[in-house]
């Protein structure tokens, strides 16, 4: 018999700034009281009804007190809680007049409450440790468990969270014997709660998941928002901060209507704490307002310290550093008040950032070193790193190099444990992608050693921490996509597994064929949400797979490369790599060869990347369409942005290639870009001057530039770890033992002539049943846009037929004789098709068709196959990336021949992940993909080109058959501008 419905909420935090609150759910009331019967009443703070009243004058007078015990802390301020405290101290010595010992732990679990409450823990802790023995006396096994649960809470909150986990784990059994559901359910949140603030965030979405169906189930809407809030609070601090809000907004309308005003104020701090990391200042303090004084009312002080400090965050961000000081402050006292050390540990390194930011470096260090004595002290080991990169940057500016070094290297150590931790491929990356600072750091200081002394290789170390940072997750999943890891999972979990897949399937195309309508749908949103929690359960699964699977288990964690493995591992005598680090102040360019590496400085990031969007949109301009433009403007506008693009591209040429270009020669290029550069085909832009170094000054003589490719092979990678890994998992593999197999052509539409009609489907289509897509024009193979971060602006239609891919085809497989080759064009370019086994028996396997690109969720990216059959019946004709990953194709090469299809989401050190990911999961040695929205009939030339190449009488490589074909599309007059030959990249093995 337990009170669920007051929740203990205490703070959860991140790495850094962390601000936002996770809670543990309840501390749990013993509520047997004597003879009497003792039930919670229907007040949702949870305070208890008694009945039937003993006779007995001291019973009696017991009992009152603690009824008005119950009611003083049912009016959740400081001053009632001290006074209900009163009560309860009443009412258990009266209890123990009377020699009821199972009152009596009532009472003192009360007690403990309240002093929880006021965030006095260490009475707390004492009161509730005090219950123990009497309990044990009588033989209460289920409140024993209860209060093992509530002293976990004490020693969670002071940062003792091994500690806490052990008695979680205590309580648990006990209560999963007892099959008591509703604490089983919170007792999960508590150890989630735990393993969060240890770092370890994939077991804590597991703990969380587990409660979340037991609350609903019992109908606990209270601990079901609490839990809700709590997975927000753990994707934002894994920086996905959209699934953050997602949860928050789950969150949100429960407490409102439960009215839980205190877990209410906490939801909207971490609201604004989201806010306030987009950086949208304004909303983060409305959040924080609206917070405050509820949280202040409710003499909750844990939770108030925290949003005061948010506030002060957001003032130091504003640069008000006196509104900082004075907020960060009053967040210190009350956090020493009440004994919140992690609390203190991050109140300590955000005044030491603003005492670094007005210059007070002594005071910084004072701050930065206490911050990390007390994370160190409650193994906060985020908020460790987090110090210890500040005390690094301090130590640089001062010039103490060496020091700075070993705390920033130190700190590294700690994000690649917290990293490893996580199971879930997806959170993994996005956890990386939120501690990339660390690295940038790190590099900038190896490099400033290098500058300072060049010749002891601190810039081979920059290199080595570069593709530290680089394409971990790639690198993790080539080494399990050889392991089997699904062989001793059990089937049900499989079979979770596959329903979700079929889930996913249905609602990717559903929301694929909203989205090309022409008005809104108000289906899409909900569909939207849908899709969420689909890839959301998911991605769960895959995670528990992991967790669950022995050969996974087994892994090695894949090391990345130094640079001598490098070039034992990727190089040849002519093949030259170029590595970019884009930083805030400073970039950096690493070019190794087989026998040298050389390192330069290149202008900050935000420079770059200004260039280099300047570069794509110039490139994709003939994508863009204007409403009421006519064709002569379009033409002028057009021409306009290929004059302008000469420019731009030069200047981003020496930019990124004017310091090594005396070295090119003619050698093969392995790129390995950062962020915008992952957008940009190198291939497209004009050699660089020697002796420029990014001076952008056009020269006479290069009024007709020559393009890269002129010159050169180049092949984009992750990053060359990636390379070594794909060679080394795909060695001794026995070659397929046919040639080609080419899906193209498919059939999107019930009117499309290669039906054949009958009077009811004619009927049919007069009333526009017709399968509905998109396409831009027939032109172009366009992508299908589930989002509009980087979509065109084109008017959505239906999905249109692209007969070039039909001559693609039969030409691609005029080179190979028919018992080499697949040909599946028509209804055979279907679903089907692409998800046989058989495909796995050809070295190349080409797609020719229009893409879906899901920006948002790359595991919803995708192909367009045959939507209809032959008698005209709708079908399944997508091929969702998610379901790739399934595919077995230890091929030589996948080309992707439509739009976009080398583009996904965007992860900082990840690059885009996407479909390239998937098809080198499958087993794809390489895989072509396209960087824009193509034009049909110039892909087509391109596409036979590139096959001639490898399969005609000269057998080139892949990447130097894609430079002969795009140099000869190049060299087509029309077709001159790059928009129609450089879109088309390699990925993968350059060999």
């Amino acid at each position: 018999m337990i009170d669920r419905r007051i929740p203990n909420i205490v703070l959860r935090r991140k790495p850094s700034l962390t601000r936002v609150f996770g809670f543990l759910v309840v501390t749990f009331v013993l509520t047997s009281a004597g003879n009497s019967q003792v039930s919670p009443s229907e007040n949702p703070s949870g305070a208890l009804s008694v009945t039937q009243p003993q006779e007995d004058t001291t019973r009696l007078a017991a009992q009152r007190a603690y009824i008005e015990g119950q009611r003083l802390i049912l009016l959740g301020t400081s001053e009632s809680m001290l006074l209900a405290v009163k009560k309860f101290e009443e009412a258990l010595s009266l209890w123990r007049k009377v020699g009821d010992r199972a009152a009596e732990a009532v009472m003192i679990s009360y007690i403990a409450k309240a002093y929880d409450l006021l965030g006095e823990k260490q009475k707390a802790l004492e009161y509730y440790e005090a219950i123990l023995p009497v309990l044990r006396e009588t033989g209460d096994l289920t409140s024993e468990a209860i209060t093992l649960n509530n002293i976990g809470l004490i020693h969670d909150s002071l940062g003792e969270k091994r500690k806490a986990l052990e008695l979680y784990d205590k309580a648990l059994v006990i209560l999963e014997s007892a099959k008591d559901q509703g604490a089983v359910g919170i007792t999960l949140v508590n150890i989630g709660l735990a393993h969060d603030g240890l770092g370890e965030k994939q077991k804590a979405i597991d703990y969380y998941l587990r409660a979340l169906p037991i609350f609903r189930t019992e109908g606990d809407r209270n601990s079901e928002a609490v839990t809700l809030n709590n997975l927000g609070r753990v994707y934002d601090s894994l920086g996905d901060k959209q699934r953050a809000l997602d949860f928050f907004g789950l969150a949100l309308p429960i407490l409102k209507e439960i009215g839980n005003k205190r877990v209410e104020a906490v939801t909207l701090n971490n609201i604004g704490y989201v806010f306030d990391s987009l950086d949208e200042k304004q909303k983060a303090l409305n959040y924080y307002e609206l917070a405050l004084p509820v949280l202040r009312a409710s003499g909750d002080r844990f939770k108030e310290a925290v949003t005061i400090n948010n506030i002060g965050l957001v003032y130091r961000s504003l640069g008000q550093f006196v509104k900082a000081l004075d907020y960060f402050g009053r967040a210190l006292k009350l956090r020493q008040t009440i004994g919140d050390r992690p609390g203190e540990a991050e109140t300590h390194g955000d005044l030491g950032v603003v005492y670094e930011s007005v210059g007070d470096t002594q005071k910084a260090l004072a701050s930065y070193n206490e911050s990390l004595r007390l994370s160190r002290a409650v193994e906060d080991h985020a908020v460790e790193a987090s110090t210890l990169r500040r005390l690094a940057l301090v130590d640089e500016k001062l010039g103490k190099l060496s020091s700075a070094r070993e705390k920033m290297e130190a700190a590294i150590v700690i994000i690649e444990t917290l990293r490893t931790r996580i199971t879930g491929q997806e959170l993994r990356d996005s956890y990386f992608a939120s501690i990339q600072d660390h690295f940038e750091s790190y590099i900038t200081l190896l490099m400033r050693m290098h500058i300072e002394h060049p010749s002891k290789g601190y810039d081979a170390l920059a290199l080595r921490a570069n593709e530290r940072a680089r394409a971990r997750g790639m690198l993790d999943m080539l080494i399990e996509a050889r392991a089997d890891i699904r062989q001793g999972v059990t089937p049900l979990l499989l079979e979770r597994e596959r329903a979700l897949q079929n889930k996913l399937r249905e609602a990717g195309e559903k929301q694929t064929r909203l989205s090309s309508e022409r008005s809104a749908n108000p289906k899409q949103a909900a569909l939207r949400k849908e899709t969420s929690d689909l890839l959301s359960e998911y991605q769960q699964v895959e995670a528990e797979i992991r967790t669950a699977s022995p050969r996974y288990a087994a892994l090695t964690q894949p090391v990345p490369l130094g640079v001598k493995e490098i070039q034992q591992q990727t190089l040849d005598p002519n093949t030259m790599l170029l590595e970019y680090a884009l930083g805030e102040k400073k970039s950096f360019l690493w070019a190794v060869t087989s026998t040298s590496l050389k390192s330069f400085e290149l202008p900050p990031r935000k420079e770059i990347e200004t260039t280099a969007s300047r570069v794509y949109v110039l490139l994709t301009s003939r994508n863009q369409q204007i409403k009421f433009e006519t064709s002569d403007e379009r033409a002028t506008r057009v021409e306009k942005a290929d004059r302008e693009l000469e420019d731009s591209a030069f200047r981003l040429s020496q930019m990124l290639l004017g310091p090594v270009a005396a070295a090119l020669g003619t050698k093969r290029l392995l790129i390995v870009g950062d962020g915008v550069l992952n957008y940009i085909p190198f291939a497209a832009l004009p050699s660089p001057e020697v002796g420029s170094q990014g001076s952008g000054v056009r020269q006479p003589s290069l009024s007709d530039p020559r393009p890269m490719i002129v010159d050169h092979e180049v092949v984009a990678l992750p990053s060359a770890s990636t390379l070594a890994a794909l060679r080394r998992e795909m060695s001794g593999r026995r070659s397929a033992e046919k040639t080609l197999a080419v899906i193209a052509d498919p059939v999107f539409e019930k009117n499309d002539p290669r039906i054949k009609r009958t009077a009811d489907q004619g009927k049919a289509e007069k009333h526009g049943d017709v399968v509905r897509g998109v396409s831009f024009n027939n032109q172009s193979r366009v992508e299908v846009p589930i989002d509009s971060s980087r979509g065109s602006a084109q008017e959505l239609t239906r999905i249109q037929r692209l007969p070039f891919t039909r001559l693609e085809a039969d030409q691609i497989l005029s080179l190979v004789p028919a018992t080499e080759s697949k040909r599946a064009v028509d209804f055979d370019a279907n679903r089907e098709v692409a998800l046989s086994p058989e495909l796995g028996k050809y070295r190349f396997v080409h797609f020719a068709t229009h893409g879906v690109l899901n920006s948002q969720h790359p595991e919803l990216s995708g192909l367009v196959l045959s939507l209809v059959n032959h008698e005209g019946e709708n079908q399944d004709g997508f091929l969702w990336a998610h379901e790739v990953y399934n595919l077995h194709l230890p091929v030589e090469m996948v080309v992707l021949s439509g739009c976009r299809t080398g583009l996904g989401k965007e992860i900082r050190g990840e690059g885009l992940v996407g479909l390239t990911r998937g098809f080198m999961y499958a087993g794809a040695r390489r895989v072509v993909v396209s960087l824009w929205d193509i034009s049909d009939e110039a892909s087509a030339e391109l596409m036979t080109q590139f096959y001639t190449g490898i399969l005609g009488k000269d057998r080139l490589r892949p990447a130097a058959a894609l430079r002969s074909a795009q140099i000869a599309i190049w060299k087509t007059h029309r077709w001159r501008a790059p928009y129609y030959w450089a879109a088309f990249v390699i990925q993968g093995e350059a060999n």
